[in-house]
């Protein structure tokens, strides 16, 4: 056989598999309404509208992340309970991060616009409730359910935006995500300490309420209604039962619990030998296998995938540059989300700058950042530079960590913390956009959801992880260094929560504080350790022939024209007619 012949058996072999995947995938299979796979990209006025609506609802989910660490205190005195105060952030957090996948999943089957709605509608609903409160406890929940709502909104900013922004304009997306979340960031810590100087802590929610309303209107405006229901001719109710619930369940308890553990344990809440910390080490290890063994049953039974939409798709995990991209933000979120939170932190604790003080102290960080996403943008935006651009972010960043390690313990500023600021920020601003772009480059529409939310809870959950990891460094070296001097009430306090230094005597407070800071430093070079892994991970995203600019407008000019390719003809012509779009959809689906 010749060389070209076995070429042309290959090729057709790859279309057949790419065209069954298709029959299964379609707009309708089996009577069957198919997640919406029209392209929706805007232009104009109408494109900046809808972008306009999805960053402020980006940035509210931003805000509430950590606007409650500097009304922390105040909210701890009033309920009488600053330890278990601590909740009303972890609650948050971790329904925050849990949820990502869901929510982008869910879009498939309901569509786009309603699921942002139903967002802003539990975002506003128990961000009211939670200003209500009436117990700490009250608080705590409801915080659970405004973090599920928020996770929706910062989930379907980028599920959407990535499905109505042209390609020319990938660079003006992943700038404008990145100023909003360095604005979100910045805003949250100085509301918090603003409101509670001011007025009472309830309005750290409570003004989230006329936002959603505004939020759903903006929605129902400017952002495009799903074509799923109208072009198919069947309701929601049956999109609803091709989603992944057993899959989202078995996620959710396994990223939740692990978080749970690590922070519980490592805060002295729970002894790591006590039966809470090993169940739920137990419980979210055999989560974890269970999802990998769910999701990938769907590559081998063609029948239940007819049936459910896998929350994860295995090809999307095992693919180039898909995987390695995944894997390379869920390192990232270990420092990043160290630098947001805990170094406002050690602005307050270790410099005795106010919280509205430390918010301006981490403006280097931030801005750099949101220069960083557009830069990131921007390179790549008449040639695929993505995979570039994460190699260069993963180095900044593991030098930036590596750079932060060294600053002085000493309770006077240093000033290089400020350039260290800069270079992590860049690095992460880069990663932000590279990776968004990336991704969506990548996949295909069927996928881009899916993969979108992966990469949203990837990075919320090395983020997470990482507070995790900082809360046990402190409490260890608080505990191996202070042990001896500090009452054992007085040392489970502040392993609770630091806010209870105030109640030691001056010479305690300051040794305390010197711990605080020397475990930053800590902090930051297991991150550096982390970061090293990334640049290995970034290194794996490379390709010699990724996605080309110019592929990807022809697939959008295609999709917007609704010439998409869902059957076996369609597809054959498509391939012939574009052996680029033909090696895209073969990269999609295939592992290298």
């Amino acid at each position: 056989m010749t060389e070209e012949g076995a070429k042309s058996m290959s090729t057709k072999s790859d279309r057949g598999q790419i065209s069954d995947h298709h029959e299964q995938e379609g707009e309708l299979q089996n009577g069957q309404p198919q997640p919406e796979t029209r392209s929706l990209t805007l232009h104009g006025k109408q494109f900046a509208a809808a972008m306009l609506v999805l960053m402020f609802g980006f940035v509210l989910s931003v805000i509430e992340g950590s606007i409650t660490a500097t009304a922390l205190i105040t909210i701890g005195n009033h309920f009488h309970d600053p330890i278990k105060a601590t909740w009303v952030v972890l609650s948050y957090l971790l329904s925050y991060m849990g949820f990502s996948l869901i929510f982008a999943r869910l879009s498939d089957g309901i569509g786009r616009r309603n699921t942002l709605i139903a967002s802003w509608l539990l975002f506003g609903g128990f961000s009211t409730g939670s200003g209500l409160a009436r117990t700490l406890n009250e608080l705590i929940g409801l915080r659970v359910l405004q973090g599920i709502g928020a996770s929706g909104l910062y989930t379907m900013t980028f599920v959407i935006g990535n499905q109505i922004t042209p390609v020319k304009s990938y660079g003006l997306f992943g700038a404008s995500v990145g100023l909003s979340f360095s604005i979100g960031s910045i805003l949250g810590p100085i509301l918090g300490g603003a409101i509670t100087q001011t007025s009472t802590w309830r309005w750290c929610y409570l003004f989230n309420g006329p936002c959603a309303i505004l939020g759903v209107i903006g929605c129902i405006l400017c952002i495009p209604s799903s074509k799923t229901t109208k072009r198919t001719g069947f309701s929601s109710t049956a999109a609803l039962k091709k989603v992944d619930y057993f899959g989202g369940l078995l996620l959710l308890t396994a990223s939740t619990l692990v978080v749970f553990a690590l922070q519980q344990a490592g805060s002295s809440a729970f002894a790591w030998s006590s039966g809470v910390i090993i169940a739920s080490f137990t419980i979210s290890g055999v989560c974890w296998i269970g999802f990998g063994i769910w999701i990938s049953a769907f590559e081998y039974l063609p029948n239940l995938r007819g049936r459910i939409r896998p929350i994860v798709p295995v090809r999307v995990v095992l693919s180039r540059p898909t995987g390695p991209a995944i894997l390379l933000i869920l390192i990232s979120g270990f420092p990043m989300y160290i630098c947001i939170i805990n170094l406002p932190q050690r602005f307050q604790v270790v410099y005795g700058e106010s919280s509205i003080e430390s918010g301006v102290h981490l403006l280097p960080f931030l801005c750099i950042m949101a220069l960083g996403s557009g830069l990131g943008g921007a390179v790549s935006s008449k040639k695929n530079l993505t995979s570039h651009t994460a190699i260069l972010s993963s180095c900044l960043i593991l030098l930036g960590c590596g750079l932060m390690s060294t600053i002085s313990a000493g309770h006077s500023i240093d000033h290089a913390i400020y350039g260290y600021e800069a270079i992590i920020g860049l690095g992460c601003g880069l990663m932000f956009s590279s990776v968004t772009m990336m991704v969506n480059l990548a996949t295909t529409v069927q996928d881009n959801a899916a993969s979108q939310g992966m990469v949203t809870q990837a990075r919320a959950l090395g983020g997470t992880i990482g507070l995790a990891v900082a809360t046990i460094v402190f409490d260890k070296q608080l505990a191996g260094t202070l042990g001896s001097s500090l009452t054992p009430s007085a040392l489970h306090a502040l392993q609770q929560s630091l806010s209870t230094v105030t109640n030691l005597p001056p010479e305690q407070q300051a040794d305390v504080i010197t711990v605080y800071a020397q475990s930053f430093n800590k902090q930051m070079r297991i991150a550096t350790y982390i970061s090293a892994f990334g640049v290995l991970a970034a290194l794996g995203t490379f390709q010699r022939n990724p996605v080309s600019i110019t592929e990807a407008r022809h697939r959008e000019t295609q999709e917007d024209s609704g010439h998409e390719s869902h059957t076996n003809a369609s597809f054959d012509s498509q391939v012939e007619g574009d052996a680029g779009i033909g090696r895209h959809r073969e990269t999609a689906y295939k592992s290298p």
